[in-house]
């Protein structure tokens, strides 16, 4: 996702809104790949501080997932909020910033006239994703004795399910 900024780098003060739509690259999570189900959208507003760039906005899509609870695949929808500072690195229009400096040490370096933000923005998704991915919260999972989707039918499992650590007091009950 790139953004070509060589108008608004010369006009400190003013600000741009972009309409992106690109498809990203695979994320790892978890030790997991994950691929986006189609592209991804930025709607964001460029401003020029006369010292950085900044960018504001949103961005949404969908990642193609695996339910915790049942294993079957599903489309995670995404919608993520995007704000970053970008600096350039050497560029004669802009006051030198001090990278050090504690305002600066988040902020992004880049050069020349074009942002190139993929990166800001697979950060922004993976900071948003949740511990466990669920294809909805009523989601009943497997089996653990038979491994039957719970959402499609009722396994026929006779068990009894006792904690093995509490099996000592059944045996107690017995008598």
């Amino acid at each position: 996702m790139r953004i070509d900024v060589a108008d608004l780098k010369k006009s400190p003060g003013e600000s741009i809104e972009v309409e992106l739509s690109s498809h990203l690259p695979d994320l790892e999570f978890q030790g997991e790949k994950l691929s986006f189900d189609g592209p991804a959208r930025v709607f964001a507003e460029i401003s020029n501080t006369g010292r950085a760039l900044i960018v504001k906005g949103k961005v949404t899509g969908a990642l193609k997932v695996l339910c915790g609870r049942c294993l079957e695949p599903f489309s995670l929808p995404l919608e993520v909020q995007l704000s970053e500072v970008y600096y350039p690195a050497d560029d004669e229009d802009f006051p030198a910033v001090d990278p050090s400096a504690e305002e600066a040490q988040e902020w992004i370096p880049f050069t020349g006239n074009v942002l190139d933000i993929t990166p800001e923005v697979l950060k922004s998704i993976l900071l948003e994703m949740p511990m466990r991915f669920l294809c909805r919260e009523e989601c009943r999972g497997l089996c653990s004795f038979c491994g039957q989707n719970l959402n499609r039918a009722t396994c026929t499992c006779e068990r009894e399910e006792i904690d093995p650590r509490l099996s000592v007091l059944k045996e107690i009950f017995k008598n």
